[in-house]
């Protein structure tokens, strides 16, 4: 395998590397000499397409004037494809919400003028954007459709990049064999195109498969051939991903020098695409190379970008927006039928008119009876519906102070003490009064802190948001329990193993659950941090599993310092609940088990709790083995 990717890499070197971007070059020139008709539009969405996967910002500019011109002379088709290019170009940049948005115009038109190659193009972008969200079946499906199309059409380069988009969807969805099926499908299908670009695609997918199986040294092979062909190509975006995974793999080899050119590169370009959700990514990882080579001057310059890069995204609002867009979307299709059930409406009002006239009168009469009796009782409602109103607005208000209380302690307890110690400690460093001996004492000390900091940070980002907006992007699957639970025994190895805990995972290989795989993941990440904070020197705690026809129960035992009935009873609940430091004087901000609440009942399933004062605790969390409903 290894001889056939490099063969790819030499196949694609032969070729003249500056072919495309000589072509868009000369499509531009050709727009001086043109009218401004319906072929002007057309080369404007050419250009744009071009552009498309090497200068973003340059690709938005150009659609952009194809729809204004579109809109002018009133030629939807060449809107439709404006939109399309509009879409894939905010895609490209990372504003997800504004592709989306484009891209369920785009759709509609196409759609409404039948128009197949640019309705297939609506259709990948979408599913593009439903992937960049982890709504992997839904993008999945909508690449099945794109595809479907082109088969239609016998356009095989859209085939082919309809099969690497699958692939890569499967991939990230975890469907680990229909991943490896549609990527080696697409690379046959596109090897006999000759696409650079697409087989630059499906070797980088290839190669995260492979990385994310364990098999580091093959996805470096990978991400190699997939860097050569995207330079031939000449797609940017390619090159970007594909140097910032072979910077990954080369980490998880840890050899941080080998990484930091690729990341460097890496950050580069997807400076020039516009890309800050990337950039952020690869500036965290470079940070990490810097961190593990000694260079703390590098890795504070490269982690200092990434925050204020972070700072700068708003995911959540994105989601949000997006929900609300595919909502509106769906109401806009289904309009006819309202608007054609209103017309048969005023016919029904029409025939029954002089009835109308008749029960009116006697209401009327019937109504003059009643009406003190109704004036009466609607008072009494009125009086107890404010009264119902009032005691809702002060637990509101209730909550609320509670939520605002809970911050601000632990804003000024759990977060400061931590953020004080590394700002002193970067203090001494800066004006070099602390020695390489002494900073290597506290490495330690601080590296638990900051630990139990970004626990800490997580935790509080989760429940405000869930606070403010409630849990509304549960993607609920069939998960296996085993996995989840092991990933984070590993996770936990450091910290359980500094104070001799054990622990053990006796979850069986084949149980599954329904339920979200990021909630249940947070769930049994906070129980676990929970079981190793409150167990001794030497204890032990375990992972164990029941089950009923219709439920299965995930335990953590410990063999803790426990509970009494007192606190036992403050759990779980935001007005009452408590935090308390561990056995090793660890610190935490006490919203781990408020979060696994959330979560649990988020996904329709019920968490319990026993234990003994010097026994230990257990934590059960229920949740249902298929979908309910």
């Amino acid at each position: 395998m290894r001889k056939c990717i490099f063969l790819f890499s030499i196949f694609f070197s032969l070729h003249s590397a500056d072919a495309q971007t000589a072509k868009a070059d000369s499509l531009i020139r050709l727009l001086g000499a043109m009218k401004k008709d319906t072929q002007y539009v057309r080369l404007l969405n050419l250009i744009s397409e071009e552009l498309s996967d090497k200068i973003a910002e340059k690709s938005l500019e150009f659609a952009s004037q194809g729809l204004e011109l579109s809109d002018q002379l009133r030629f939807p088709k060449g809107k439709g494809m404006s939109l399309n290019n509009i879409s894939w170009a905010y895609y490209r940049k990372g504003d997800y919400s504004k592709g989306f948005d484009f891209a369920l115009q785009a759709l509609h038109i196409n759609d409404s003028i039948a128009s197949l190659p640019q309705l297939a193009i609506s259709y990948r972008n979408v599913g593009a954007i439903y992937n960049s969200q982890a709504k992997y079946r839904e993008s999945m499906d909508y690449f099945r459709k794109e595809m479907h199309i082109h088969q239609q059409l016998n356009n095989q380069l859209g085939i082919g990049r309809s099969l690497n988009n699958i692939s890569f969807s499967a991939h990230r969805g975890k469907f680990k064999d229909s991943a490896l099926i549609y990527a080696y499908k697409a690379l046959q299908h596109n090897s006999k195109l000759g696409d650079k670009y697409l087989i630059a695609f499906c070797l980088r997918t290839l190669g995260d498969i492979y990385m994310d199986d364990g098999d580091t040294d093959r996805s470096i092979d990978y991400f190699s051939a997939s860097v050569a062909a995207a330079r031939v190509a000449k797609s940017n975006f390619i090159i970007e991903t594909s140097l910032y995974r072979l910077g990954k793999a080369y980490q998880q080899k840890k050899q941080w020098g080998k990484s930091i050119p690729y990341f460097e590169e890496a950050a580069k370009i997807a400076e020039e695409l516009g890309a800050k959700g990337e950039q952020s990514t690869i500036y965290k990882l470079l940070s990490q190379s810097y961190n593990a080579l000694g260079d703390y001057k590098n890795a504070y310059r490269t982690q200092s970008i990434h925050v204020a890069l972070n700072d700068t995204l708003f995911e959540e609002r994105s989601r949000a927006r997006l929900a609300q867009m595919q909502v509106s979307f769906e109401t806009e299709k289904k309009q006819a039928e309202i608007n054609l059930l209103k017309k048969e409406d005023e016919i029904q009002k029409a025939k029954i008119s002089d009835q109308r006239l008749y029960s009116i009168l006697l209401l009327i009469v019937v109504g003059l009876v009643l009406a003190l009796w109704l004036v009466s009782w609607r008072r009494n409602q009125f009086k107890q519906l404010v009264n119902k109103q009032l005691r809702q607005q002060k637990e509101a208000l209730e909550q609320a102070s509670y939520q605002k209380d809970k911050i601000f302690s632990i804003l000024s307890h759990d977060l400061r003490t931590p953020i004080s110690s590394l700002s002193n400690v970067l203090h001494l460093v800066e004006q070099q009064s602390l020695s390489e001996d002494a900073f290597a004492k506290i490495r330690a000390a601080l590296n638990k802190q900051i630990s139990s900091l970004n626990t800490t940070l997580d935790n509080l980002l989760l429940w405000s948001k869930n606070q403010m907006e409630g849990i509304t992007d549960i993607s609920a699957t069939e998960v296996q329990v085993y996995d989840i639970a092991e990933n984070n025994r590993h996770l936990l190895m450091t910290a359980a193993s500094q104070k001799k805990i054990a622990i053990n995972n006796d979850i069986p290989l084949s149980v599954r659950l329904y339920a979200d795989i990021h909630h249940l993941d947070i769930m049994l990440r906070n129980l676990l941090l929970n079981a190793v904070k409150f167990t001794g020197e030497g204890g032990e705690v375990n992972i164990r599993f029941s089950e009923t026809p219709d439920t299965g129960t995930i335990s953590v035992a410990d063999t803790g310092i426990g509970m009494t009935a007192e606190q036992l009873n403050k759990l779980f609940k935001i007005n009452t609940h408590f935090t308390t430091a561990g056995t090793k004087n660890e610190k935490g901000a006490g919203l781990g088990l408020l979060l696994c609440k959330e979560f649990v009942e988020a996904n329709k399933g019920s968490i319990s709790v026993s234990s003994e004062v010097g026994i230990g605790s257990v934590f059960s969390v229920t949740l249902p083995k298929q979908k309910n409903g």
